[in-house]
């Protein structure tokens, strides 16, 4: 284990973290949150000719997918903060 932390600190060594601004995260949970809102005010069902055609399903899943990325864009704020500190 000891020859992992040696070759770890070796390569490493001039790595530097950067983390985007709080105005990067902003704007990026506010474009999901505007994009979700957009999803849910579509038809829930659509006719085309014959056929109609229920979207629900495919709203539901795009709402939730939405919804767990605003939630890691905030976790992720959440959690660096809190190791800043």
């Amino acid at each position: 284990m000891d020859s992992f932390y040696s070759m770890e600190s070796k390569v490493l060594r001039n790595v530097v973290t950067r983390y985007p601004s709080l105005d990067v995260f902003d704007e990026k949970i506010q474009y999901l949150t505007q994009v979700k809102k957009q999803i849910s005010e579509m038809k829930q069902s659509v006719d085309i000719g014959w056929l109609r055609v229920n979207s629900l399903p495919l709203i539901k899943e795009l709402e939730k997918t939405i919804e767990a990325w605003i939630n890691a864009h905030t976790a992720f704020l959440l959690n660096n903060t809190t190791q800043q500190i």
